[in-house]
């Protein structure tokens, strides 16, 4: 008989002990219970249950018709010894004015390692929506009045930064920019010498080194020739530096400009090729020819300057 005793004593020992542990409790609360139309309805539901518990929280916003739903607030979760107390925060609003009851809430929880799902379910709440005081000598305006969130510093610093990159950016072109102009500003033009200013320049060069005057006749003759093919390249546009004395000639033989040195400078090359083909000694004479010749043929092609268009029209 004690021993049968003790065995129901064990049996509800346990069955005490796992009551005990599967202890859980909801409730359902809204902050007031009156409201006015277009009010914030704050909705609370607080579930405390042991830890070896877990609750799955159904939909609210899809389970309550009877409000205009607005927003999910953060939800909460606290442990105290081996309880755990979870609050979940609503806000809806009612824009009629009506006697409300929010209806009871179904929520699952499982036990331990158990599969099988249980439920437990809300109080229901009822509230009461007022109509709000009609003056109609004001002015019409919003029941209520927007929700204000709060400024994104984040997005602002990230602008504010942009703003920043891009005005150096812009100052940095301009000043780019300025430098740029300043100095296409500071550029002097290209002064472009005309070509028979530039050979007579060298043959008064080479007069002044008086190299047939000192037994250097051969590069007196030389430096001569070149000059005055570098000039037939520059006034005419031929490679005349490349040709024998024949194809330059020929060359200007053909030019409108060109035929009236023909002769002379068929005779300078003639003298300057008897020196550098045949070993010709020159008498002074020749020489003093030569560097004629060569005067000769720059002046008798400086271009003519452009006439005056006022001029021609006065004559």
């Amino acid at each position: 008989m004690v021993r049968n005793l003790r065995f129901v004593i064990i049996i509800l020992f346990f069955s005490l002990t796992i009551l005990k542990a599967q202890n859980i409790s909801v409730s359902a609360t809204t902050d007031t219970t009156t409201y006015k139309v277009g009010d914030y309805i704050k909705y609370k539901i607080e579930v405390k249950h042991d830890k070896v518990i877990s609750v799955n929280m159904p939909s609210v916003k899809d389970s309550i018709k009877v409000l205009e739903y607005i927003q999910t607030l953060p939800s909460e979760r606290n442990e105290v010894n081996t309880q755990v107390i979870e609050r979940y925060n609503f806000i809806f609003s009612k824009y009629d004015s009506a006697k409300v009851t929010i209806p009871a809430i179904t929520l699952e929880y499982i036990t331990g390692r158990t599969i099988s799902k249980k439920l437990i379910k809300t109080n229901p709440v009822t509230i009461t929506i007022r109509t709000l005081p009609v003056n109609a000598q004001e002015d019409i305006r919003d029941v209520k009045d927007p929700l204000k969130l709060p400024p994104n510093w984040l997005l602002i610093s990230v602008i504010a930064v942009l703003i920043l990159l891009l005005a150096v950016l812009l100052y940095y072109l301009y000043k780019r920019y300025k430098k740029k102009k300043v100095l296409k500003e500071n550029i002097l033009p290209e002064i472009k010498i005309p070509p028979y200013e530039i050979a007579l320049a060298h043959l008064h060069e080479l007069e002044e080194k008086k190299l047939w005057q000192n037994g250097f006749i051969k590069q007196f003759h030389s430096e001569v020739t070149e000059i005055v093919r570098q000039y037939f390249e520059a006034r005419f546009n031929f490679r005349a530096l490349e040709m024998t004395s024949a194809e330059i000639l020929a060359v200007l033989s053909y030019m409108e400009e060109g035929k009236k040195i023909v002769q002379t400078s068929d005779n300078f090359f003639s003298n300057a090729d008897l020196v550098k083909f045949a070993k010709f000694e020159p008498i002074p004479q020749v020489n003093d020819t030569m560097m004629n010749q060569a005067y000769e043929i720059v002046n008798q092609t400086i271009p003519a300057p452009p006439q005056n268009v006022s001029e021609d029209k006065n004559v």
